[in-house]
C-alpha cells in the first residue's frame, strides 16, 4: 500500500503549482518573444502610420506658419503705411508672441523635436527627413523672418536686417521645396497616398 501511494505521488510530480506555474511562464515568454519578431508591413500599415505622422507635423506645424503669415501680414501693412501709433504696441507684441511660437520654446516644436517617432520604414526616412525640414523651416527660417521684420518696423530700411530678411525668405521657399520633394519620394516607396504637408508660400516682401 505504501509503495502503490509513493508511486502515484511521483507519477502526479507534473500537477504540482511550481511545476505548472513555470509552464505558464515559459508560454507567456515564448508568445511575447515571438509576438516582438519584425514582420513584413503592408502598404496600407504603412500608409497608416505615415499619415498620422504627418498630421501631427501638420497640427504642430500650423500655429507658426499662422504667425510668420501674421508677420508677413504685418509688414505689408507698415510698408503702405496703414499701422497707426496705436496699432504699432499691439503689432510688436504680436510679433513677440509669433516667434515663440515659431522657437524651441512652443509646444509644437517641443512635440516635434521629442514625442514623435516616424515609423522607420523605407519611406518613414523621407517621412523623418521632412520632419527635420520642417523644425527647420520654422526655428530657423520663420523665427528668423519674423525677428527681421519685428526689428525693421522699429528701424525702417535697415541695410543689413533687409538682408537677412531677403535671406530668410528664400530659405523659407527653399525649406518648403524641399518637404515636398521628402514627401513625394515617400509616396512613391510606401506606395499608397499619403496626406499633403501645409507649409505655406511666403512670397517676396516689399523692399526686400
Amino acid at each position: 500500500m505504501a509503495t502503490s501511494s509513493l508511486s502515484t505521488q511521483r507519477s502526479s510530480w507534473y500537477r504540482r503549482p511550481w511545476v505548472l506555474l513555470s509552464a505558464a511562464l515559459i508560454v507567456i515568454v515564448a508568445v511575447s518573444i515571438v509576438s516582438d519578431l519584425p514582420h513584413p508591413i503592408s502598404a496600407v500599415e504603412d500608409a497608416a502610420a505615415q499619415n498620422a505622422s504627418l498630421k501631427q507635423i501638420n497640427h504642430d506645424l500650423a500655429p507658426c506658419a499662422y504667425a510668420v503669415d501674421e508677420a508677413f501680414r504685418f509688414y505689408r501693412q507698415d510698408v503702405a503705411g496703414q499701422l497707426t501709433p496705436g496699432k504699432m504696441k499691439v503689432v510688436n507684441l504680436y510679433l513677440t508672441n509669433d516667434q515663440t511660437v515659431c522657437s524651441f520654446a512652443s509646444s509644437g516644436m517641443s512635440d516635434l523635436t521629442n514625442n514623435l517617432q516616424v515609423l522607420d520604414t523605407s519611406g518613414g526616412k523621407y517621412i523623418d527627413k521632412l520632419l527635420l525640414v520642417i523644425v527647420t523651416w520654422m526655428d530657423s527660417s520663420a523665427n528668423g523672418a519674423i525677428f527681421d521684420i519685428q526689428h525693421l518696423i522699429a528701424h525702417p530700411h535697415d541695410p543689413k536686417l533687409l538682408a537677412d530678411l531677403t535671406k530668410r525668405e528664400r530659405f523659407l521657399e527653399v525649406d518648403r521645396q524641399r518637404a515636398f520633394a521628402d514627401l513625394a519620394t515617400a509616396r512613391s516607396l510606401v506606395g499608397a497616398p499619403l496626406n499633403n504637408i501645409n507649409v505655406p508660400a511666403m512670397g517676396v516682401l516689399p523692399g526686400t
